[in-house]
């Protein structure tokens, strides 16, 4: 496995995360590695988006460890990318992560806003004769369905970080249920009738059944056939899942091949 030297403490701002946010991003390099070594002679341009970028460099909240966060990741993947295109919405952290996307990548797209607006001016940036990577990692229900329905004008594979337990599960009755403009509504997209769905399905089936409405409005609006899945959970409690989507069965087939090794060293072997 490609693997980067840690990143050390450069005097810029480094947020504080969970610990579990080391587990996504093993798996986010791994595939990273995958993708660009796979496709590095097979398109004209190899473009990386992150639309929930934070600030580059993070500190696991148990371990006080320092670690790379996803845009730094793909300024040092072994077979560069064309371009990134990062977008964060705090001040802050975008302050952070220009600093030190700078000295990483050349010429990057950095924008500081609101992703679900932000994206138009992405897309536009991305020529016909390219692949794109997306890694969509809100802090909550903050992706808009819509917002995949732009980004499915260019070539994409997803990588979507879903907070089925940390957020839709934990605040749907309470939060969402009564409000038809909610984060869930927002993010499920146009007839999705998750209330139903919920209302009447067992607590244990709860996060399957709503994984899978999800992934049918994806199939069913946005052109993509091909999904895999990664659960990530702490001290075996679920937390939320990643959702691999692909328009060509390749993007699952690397998925499947990267994640049969776990962050604990224990491997997997897929079924056909």
């Amino acid at each position: 496995m490609f693997q980067l030297p840690p990143p050390k403490d450069d005097g810029l701002y480094i947020p504080t995360v969970g610990q579990h946010s080391k587990a996504k991003h093993y798996f986010l390099t791994r595939y990273i590695d995958a993708f660009t070594t796979a496709m590095k002679d097979k398109w004209g341009e190899l473009h990386y988006i992150d639309l929930f970028a934070g600030a580059g460099i993070e500190k696991l909240r148990d371990s006080k460890e320092l670690n790379w966060g996803s845009p730094m990741i793909a300024a040092q993947a072994r077979f560069p990318f064309n371009r990134l295109h990062l977008c964060e919405k705090s001040k802050r952290k975008f302050d952070a992560l220009k600093s030190r996307i700078q000295e990483k990548h050349p010429n990057p797209q950095v924008l500081h806003g609101d992703a679900n607006i932000g994206i138009h001016e992405i897309v536009s940036d991305i020529g016909q004769n390219s692949l794109s990577l997306a890694f969509l990692d809100p802090y909550g229900l903050h992706l808009a369905y819509e917002t995949l329905r732009s980004l499915s004008a260019v070539r994409t594979d997803l990588i979507i970080f879903f907070p089925d337990h940390l957020d839709a599960l934990r605040n749907w009755e309470h939060n969402y249920l009564d409000n038809p403009n909610s984060n869930l509504d927002r993010c499920l997209g146009p007839g999705a009738d998750w209330r139903s769905l919920l209302d009447k399905t067992p607590a244990e089936y709860r996060a399957e059944r709503l994984r899978n409405l999800y992934v049918s409005q994806l199939k069913a609006h946005s052109g993509y056939s091909y999904f895999e899945y990664e659960r990530i959970s702490h001290k075996k409690h679920p937390l939320y899942i990643l959702i691999l989507c692909g328009r060509h069965k390749l993007a699952a087939e690397l998925w499947r091949k990267i994640a049969e090794k776990k962050p604990d060293g224990q491997r997997t072997f897929p079924f056909d």
